[in-house]
């Protein structure tokens, strides 16, 4: 039986946080059923909305899971002390192979313990799943315990991503499938991949267009400019601004009227979009089009509030003011007063993308990424976008990739 039980400290924060967000989300379950009596061991698999998905799904889950959480979180005190008593959490460094995790699922599974995993390893931006690899497949294969798939549902209009403004609305967690040891062992590699993407896979706008579930606010739209960078009336870069229910362009005029639904509604007929995937499904190209035919003409900058480097036991803040310009080939940080770095005074700092592994977007729109092998972080002004920071890195990947 392992210890997948209710441990007395999952027992205690279960009837008092997990009651807490029971009643603070009006939430619900369905399927739960389908995982009794069994306990442990077993894989948890659920799309990745919301800051406390976690925390949703412990709540409602009859066990006790251990989740898998980004390393950044247990530096924040509060979630820290939920994910290390609440869910008995392990780190995981995002953007980079960690074989020690890999190892801490192993002896967790081989204790009888259920683990819990989110594939798309970061919060949707835009309430659609991203890409879920071969790789998730692969550990079902390695591992093969039951695993349970599981459909947050409600967490990304209830807070999306990019905003700091809450709705008001439900959220439920259901338990959609339940797959099996023996059948894990029937099946090939693309037939695991396949039945992964099939029950892990989570729309938030086919899900909404089903549930008709108001997530009312007077300020739907704020803070959504972190996810339309791209104005796509006239092409500017990080023009548009929010306010209320509504996101302008201060350029043009472009704009998109935010509803309760999750559904926007643009002032243009050129751009008759709806969903807020759509938009961000088109800038996503336009980037990668953009980075295509970029030269050595800088491709968008950004005034900066935070610069990062490594210390000898953590991170330095080193910078409060800088600018960040992104080219195709790499990104370029400019420090009105010069910071000193291995020894020696630097106004200028350029990573080529080919020294770069892996860029992340963390906690307060922080922007973390690995160069040779050192780690670095950076924070823009808030209402400009970390996400196209990131997608432009992944232009980047793809087009090596095509080589």
């Amino acid at each position: 039986m392992g210890k997948s039980g209710l441990t007395p400290a999952f027992r205690f924060l279960k009837l008092t946080y997990g009651t807490y967000l029971k009643l603070r989300y009006h939430m619900s379950s369905t399927g739960m059923e389908q995982v009794l009596p069994f306990k442990g061991p077993a894989i948890v698999f659920g799309n990745h909305t919301h800051t406390l998905d976690p925390f949703f799904i412990s709540a409602m889950y009859p066990y006790t899971i251990r989740w898998v959480a980004g390393s950044y979180l247990f530096k924040m005190k509060g979630v820290s002390f939920l994910l290390r008593h609440l869910v008995r959490a392990m780190p995981k460094v995002q953007g980079r192979s960690d074989l020690e995790t890999i190892r801490s699922i192993s002896r967790v599974l081989k204790e009888g313990d259920i683990v819990g995993l989110f594939p798309e390893g970061t919060r949707s931006w835009d309430g659609e799943m991203m890409d879920i690899t071969a790789a998730t497949a692969k550990l079902i294969r390695v591992f093969r315990v039951p695993v349970i798939f599981t459909h947050i549902e409600g967490g990304f209009l209830n807070k999306p991503r990019w905003t700091d403004k809450e709705r008001r609305g439900p959220v439920s967690v259901s338990v959609v499938k339940v797959l099996k040891p023996e059948e894990i062992s029937s099946m090939t590699l693309p037939e695991l991949t396949a039945i992964t993407e099939k029950y892990l896979s989570f729309s938030t706008d086919e899900w909404e267009e089903k549930a008709r579930i108001p997530y009312a606010s007077d300020e739907l739209a704020e803070g959504s400019e972190r996810l339309f960078y791209l104005c796509p009336r006239c092409g500017s870069f990080s023009t548009m601004h929010s306010h209320g229910r509504k996101a302008e362009c201060s350029t043009c005029g472009f704009s998109a009227e935010f509803d309760e639904y999750g559904r926007i509604m643009t002032n243009d007929p050129a751009y008759p979009w709806t969903r807020l995937s759509e938009w961000h499904e088109w800038e996503r190209k336009e980037l990668a089009r953009i980075f295509t035919e970029a030269e050595e003409d800088p491709i968008f900058s950004d005034g900066g509030i935070l610069f990062q480097i490594p210390g000898r036991k953590k991170l330095c803040t080193v910078s409060e003011s800088f600018t960040v310009t992104a080219y195709r080939d790499g990104l370029r940080f400019s420090f009105p007063v010069p910071i000193s770095y291995d020894g020696r005074a630097f106004s200028e700092l350029y990573f080529p993308f080919t020294s770069i592994e892996s860029v992340i977007i963390n906690a307060k729109q922080t922007i973390e990424f690995y160069a040779d092998g050192r780690q670095f972080r950076f924070r823009t002004a808030l209402d400009r976008s970390p996400l196209k920071y990131q997608e432009l890195y992944f232009s980047y990947r793809n087009s090596k990739a095509e080589e």
